[in-house]
């Protein structure tokens, strides 16, 4: 074989390898990506962890990123640097900006809820949630029963207030009643073997009323 042909054989080899590696690359982004923006929404609420846009934004970001600097590694007119200085330098400005990133994203878009205090109601707000409670014009008791007394299509409240934090992982008992009372059969928790008949209450009493009636329920220990 003369030195034409071989030069021929190991660039057509050269630029085989170069396809393959490609598409090998390619195929990485794509599954990374989809993983970023398919896989992370399908997550279970169980798990407690939830990845908005943000956080979706963010890993794709990083993602580019790294995409970009493989890419500066392979130009051989990048410098690389001289002694261990430069090289605890470059590790120590990865490190900040990647863990600065974390932090910031992290503070603009919680993975998990910020505790709050929990909610002490007073004793005339008890009141007025319980008077709402067996109100007829409310009608929670015609659905709900307390002690034996109040319908049964709906679940029973006698001891709500002790199950209610362990209805929506991340969420305590006083912030899910809030939620669930609020959004009623729209609430994207729903008490398996109950059919979605509870209407949405933010529609139908003010704020300051769903307040007294989750500060009743709370005491339904």
């Amino acid at each position: 074989m003369n030195v034409r042909a071989t030069l021929g054989l190991r660039r057509a080899l050269s630029a085989r390898a170069g396809l393959r590696a490609l598409w090998g690359g390619l195929g990485l982004f794509i599954g990374l990506m989809a993983v970023i923006w398919v896989g992370l929404p399908l997550l279970p609420e169980e798990t407690g962890l939830r990845f908005g846009m943000g956080y979706q934004a963010f890993f794709t970001a990083m993602l580019l990123l790294g995409v970009l600097f493989f890419w500066f590694l392979g130009r051989q007119s990048i410098p690389y640097p001289r002694g261990s200085a430069g090289v605890l330098a470059s590790l120590a400005a990865v490190y900040v900006l990647t863990i600065g990133a974390l932090v910031g994203v992290g503070v603009a878009y919680p993975q998990f809820p910020r505790p709050e205090p929990p909610v002490v109601a007073s004793e005339d707000a008890v009141e007025r949630g319980k008077d709402l409670f067996w109100n007829s014009n409310v009608g929670c008791f015609l659905c709900h029963t307390i002690e034996g007394t109040g319908g049964t299509r709906a679940p029973d409240l006698t001891h709500v207030a002790s199950r209610a934090g362990q209805r929506v992982s991340g969420l305590t008992a006083d912030q899910y009643l809030l939620e669930k009372v609020s959004a009623g059969a729209t609430y994207r928790f729903r008490v398996p073997e109950y059919a979605p008949i509870m209407p949405p209450f933010e529609k139908m009493i003010t704020k300051e009323q769903i307040r007294d009636l989750v500060a009743f329920l709370l005491t339904r220990q």
